[in-house]
C-alpha cells in the first residue's frame, strides 16, 4: 500500500521564480553506462542549471525505452515508462518515487506510445497500432492494463514526441501522418476518443514539431523551424542555417505564430531536440527541452510569455538523460482543486516549506505545526542526519554531498515529507 504523507516537489526553479515555493521537479531516465543493452536505467533528478543528475532509484529491469513513451503519475509521484527488458519482454514499468518500488507488468502485443497524463483525472492515455489501425486508450498505471477508447479513423502514422494534453478540456493531441501522406494535427477527446480536430500542417514550409500545452493559458507552443534559405553551408554540414522559434499554435487551423522572431530556442547548420527530451512546467510557464546543435547539447527553460531563455545549461558527455518529466501535481492540485489521495492529516505543500531550493549551505523550514525531530534520507532512503526540530532555525547541509534528499517531520497526528537537492 502506498504510504501516505505528503509529497513536496523539488524547486528547482528557484532563482527565476520570486516565490519559491512555486517551481517543481525534473526526472529522467539515465543508464551508469550509456548504450549498454544489459545495464537497466536508473530514474534520476534533473538539476536544469548546472545539468547534473542524482539517482533515486532503478527501474531494476528496463533496458530499452521506447522514444516518447514515457510518463509521469502527478497524484502518486510515479515514472511511468515502457520498454524492453533483457530478455527483450514487452513491459510497462510504474516506478515509486516514494517507496522506491517498481511494478513491472507484461504487455506483449500492444505498444503504448505517446503516453500523455491528464492532470485534472489523474489518467495516462497513449497510442499504438494494432496491425491495421491506430488505438487511442487508457494505460491503467495501477494493473499495467492497456485499453483501446477508439480507433482513430484515417491516421496512418504518428510522429515520434509530439503529442501533449490539455487537461482543462480533456483533449490529447499529436502529430500524426494521413493515408494521402498529409502531416495532421489531430486532437482527441479522451472520454470518447473522438477525432475533433485534424487540420493538414507543415504547408508553405511552416514546419514545427515538439508541442506542449500550457493549461494557464490554454495555448500550444511548439518549435518552428526557421530556415534560411539563403545560408546554405556546402563544405561541412550540408544544410540551411535554421532557427528553432518558439511559437504559439492555433489547435483547430494548425496554424503558428512566432512569440518573437528575434529569439530563437536553438540555432545552426544542425539544429534539433532530443526526441522525449521536452516537458511543461505549468506553475512557473517554463518550456524545458533539450536540444542540441553543431557546437553541443542543451537544456532551456524558456518563458513562453516572450520566447526569452531562462537558463541554457551547456550538457557534456556525462549529462545525459532521456525521457524528461516534470512533475507538475504542486500546480494542479489548487488548480483543478484536487484532494490528496490520503485518509491521514496532512497538510498542503504550501504550508510546509523547505527553502531556498536547491541548496548550497543552509536550508530552512516554514510550518504551523510542531515536531520533535526533522530527519533527512538519501535517496536510496538511508537515514543521513537527525535533528530537533526548531521551525526558524537554519539547518546545516554544506557537509552533505550533492545530490537528492528527503527531509521528514513527524508527530502523533502527521507525517511530512519534503524533498530537496543540495548542489
Amino acid at each position: 500500500m502506498k504510504r501516505k504523507y505528503i509529497q513536496s516537489l523539488i524547486l528547482l526553479l528557484i532563482f527565476f521564480i520570486a516565490n519559491s515555493s512555486k517551481a517543481q521537479t525534473l526526472y529522467a531516465l539515465k543508464k551508469t553506462v550509456n548504450g549498454s543493452f544489459t545495464i537497466p536505467f536508473d530514474i534520476v533528478s534533473v538539476n536544469p542549471f548546472t545539468g547534473s543528475t542524482s539517482i533515486l532509484q532503478s527501474t531494476n529491469g528496463l533496458v530499452a525505452v521506447a522514444a516518447g513513451a514515457t510518463a509521469f503519475d502527478q497524484q502518486n509521484r510515479r515514472f511511468i515508462s515502457w520498454g524492453f527488458d533483457s530478455n527483450s519482454n514487452q513491459k510497462l514499468y510504474v516506478s515509486d518515487l516514494d517507496s522506491l518500488t517498481t511494478d513491472e507488468f507484461n504487455i506483449p502485443t500492444i505498444q503504448p506510445i505517446e503516453m500523455e497524463y491528464d492532470l485534472q483525472t489523474q489518467k495516462a492515455y497513449g497510442l499504438w497500432w494494432d496491425g491495421s489501425a491506430e488505438n487511442f486508450g487508457e494505460v491503467n498505471l495501477t494493473n499495467g492494463n492497456v485499453t483501446s477508447t477508439s480507433i482513430l479513423p484515417g491516421v496512418q502514422a504518428v510522429a515520434i514526441g509530439n503529442s501533449t494534453f490539455d487537461s482543462n478540456s480533456g483533449t490529447y493531441i499529436f502529430i500524426g501522418v494521413d493515408f494521402n501522406g498529409n502531416y495532421r494535427l489531430y486532437s482527441v477527446k479522451a472520454s470518447t476518443g473522438t477525432i475533433v480536430s485534424s487540420p493538414v500542417i507543415w504547408q508553405n514550409g511552416n514546419r514545427y514539431s515538439a508541442i506542449e500545452y500550457n493549461v494557464n493559458n490554454d495555448k500550444l507552443y511548439g518549435l518552428y523551424q526557421n530556415v534560411d534559405s539563403s545560408n546554405f553551408d556546402n563544405i561541412n554540414f550540408l544544410s540551411y542555417f535554421t532557427d528553432l522559434q518558439l511559437a504559439e499554435i492555433n489547435p483547430i487551423t494548425g496554424t503558428l505564430t512566432v512569440i518573437d522572431t528575434n529569439n530563437s530556442v536553438i540555432s545552426g547548420y544542425l539544429p534539433g531536440y532530443a526526441v522525449g527530451g521536452l516537458c511543461f512546467d505549468q506553475q512557473s510557464e517554463k518550456y524545458i527541452i533539450h536540444v542540441q546543435n553543431e557546437n553541443g547539447a542543451f537544456l532551456k527553460l524558456v518563458d513562453v510569455s516572450d520566447a526569452s531563455i531562462v537558463a541554457s545549461t551547456p550538457l557534456n558527455s556525462s549529462e545525459y538523460f532521456y525521457e524528461l518529466q516534470v512533475d507538475n501535481y504542486s500546480f494542479a492540485r489548487p488548480f483543478y482543486n484536487l484532494t490528496a489521495n490520503t485518509e491521514d492529516n496532512i497538510n498542503t505543500p504550501e504550508e510546509f516549506l523547505v527553502y531556498p531550493n536547491p541548496a548550497t549551505e543552509t536550508i530552512s523550514i516554514k510550518t504551523n505545526e510542531i515536531f520533535e525531530t526533522i530527519k533527512i534520507y538519501g535517496n536510496a532512503g538511508k537515514l543521513i542526519k537527525q535533528i530537533p526540530f526548531q521551525a526558524s532555525k537554519e539547518i546545516y547541509i554544506g557537509d552533505l554531498p550533492e545530490g537528492y534528499y528527503f527531509i521528514s517531520a513527524e508527530n502523533n497526528a502527521t507525517l511530512l515529507r519534503q524533498s530537496f537537492i543540495k548542489f
